[in-house]
């Protein structure tokens, strides 16, 4: 294995952690298996659940609210206990909600428990995440620890996917959807509940709970930080693009004429453009500097999108936009998952990550309250290609935005290095 984490350009500690953090990287991905699975059989949820769009929608509403509480104190939270705790504690009550939903449930019920998944998925769980991977990896990894832990999210996706529309169709095929459905929530809950436990006995000798405790004091320290507010300001710019990636394929069969195939085909290409443009941005990140590959790739993605608004809408112009959106799509995910390795570039204190992150992703996915209302009026209240281009100027404008709080960025990474010029200097 050495020789592998030699080739691979790995640190020592990296080394010695390295499948912990794809432990935890697939675990980050298959604990949002039972809040989200609902959008994968859509048609199949409602039928079964006997539910409107309206109260499908609420759902995610519901996810989105607990999610802006949860972050704020989950980072807290995640900076005062054990993270392996944490991590399992969540993945095991995650997945027991999973045997919940197997009750005959109605619609209130389905509301209180989408709420404790927003409160056992998102509370301490993500913070704690993106502090395990800082914590297991060395300084001069973050790009490439980021790097690899968004990679192997994007690989568990791309596996779990498939084989959860394979336990679907088993069900289907023995009974009906009603059965299909109850496998899949079983699938999902019994491989949630393994990760809480692998995590557990895998994490068992690390010493990532050893660091200094966070007090609440500590917090107006953490608010104080300008790096936060720049990641968080970096964050939210790129989520705004993430749920906008929910409209580029509606705007290829709808507008271009694409067919369904291709749409589905898109959707497993994006699966497999992840872990490549993830690992791959996290080495060339720690080459050329976040900031700098960061500021190329909202501009790539800001000119991506600008290039299919001006494409002629017609058949012809589908493989011109497959091109452009694969191409603003690899960039998107050079930036997702660099934009954490930003916190130890910033001089975030490493006892603070996990608050840090929760003030991050608090601000940083405030996206999802309004991303989706704003991309649905635009669309119904602009039939047509119009809507999809005042939406899609919108989204332009967002990225040029990012990019402008990279520039912000550098400026700042360089002023700390002048003062700490400067200091240095003092001292001797």
């Amino acid at each position: 294995m050495g020789n592998i984490f030699s080739k691979l350009k790995l640190g020592d500690k990296m080394s010695k952690n390295f499948l912990a953090i794809l432990l935890i990287a697939a675990s980050g991905t298959i604990i949002y298996g039972l809040p989200y699975f609902r959008y994968d059989y859509y048609d199949a949820y409602l039928q079964v659940y006997h539910l409107t769009n309206t109260q499908m929608g609420v759902f995610g509403s519901i996810l989105g609210i607990f999610g802006m509480i949860s972050y704020l104190f989950g980072g807290v939270v995640a900076d005062k206990f054990s993270i392996r705790s944490i991590l399992s504690l969540s993945l095991i009550g995650t997945g027991v909600g999973g045997f919940i939903h197997l009750l005959p449930l109605n619609f209130t019920a389905l509301v209180c428990l989408y709420a404790f998944w927003g409160v056992s998925s998102l509370f301490a769980f993500w913070p704690a995440c993106i502090k395990a991977v800082r914590v297991l990896s060395d300084s001069d990894d973050q790009g490439k620890a980021f790097g690899w832990f968004e990679g192997a999210r994007g690989i568990a996706a791309a596996i779990m996917a498939p084989l959860a529309v394979i336990v679907f169709q088993i069900g289907v095929k023995q009974i009906d959807d009603v059965t299909g459905m109850k496998y899949v929530i079983i699938f999902y809950s019994i491989l949630t509940i393994l990760c809480g436990i692998l995590v557990f006995f895998k994490m068992g000798n690390e010493k990532i709970e050893d660091g200094e405790r966070i007090s609440f004091k500590d917090i107006g320290k953490v608010l104080r930080l300008p790096a936060v507010w720049i990641i968080g300001s970096v964050t939210f710019c790129n989520y705004v693009f993430t749920l906008s990636l929910y409209y580029f394929t509606p705007y290829a069969t709808s507008i271009l004429g694409a067919t369904v195939t291709f749409g589905a085909t898109l959707a497993a290409a994006k699966r497999w453009i992840s872990p490549i443009s993830n690992v791959g941005g996290g080495y060339l990140t720690d080459r050329v500097g976040t900031g700098n590959l960061l500021l190329v790739s909202f501009l790539v993605m800001a000119a991506g999108t600008a290039g299919i608004l001006l494409l002629p809408t017609n058949a012809g112009m589908i493989a011109a936009f497959t091109i452009l959106f694969l191409i603003s799509y690899f960039f998107y995910n050079v930036n997702y998952a660099m934009t954490w390795a930003m916190m130890d570039e910033g001089g975030i204190p490493e006892q603070y990550s996990g608050t840090a992150a929760g003030i991050i992703s608090t601000v940083g996915y405030l996206p999802e309250i309004f991303c989706s209302l704003l991309a649905g009026i635009l669309i119904d209240g602009f039939p047509g290609v119009t809507g999809y281009r005042y939406f899609f100027g919108f989204l332009i404008g967002v990225l040029l935005l990012g990019a402008i709080c990279v520039l912000a960025w550098k400026k700042y990474l360089g002023g700390r290095h002048d003062r700490g010029t400067k200091k240095s200097e003092t001292n001797s």
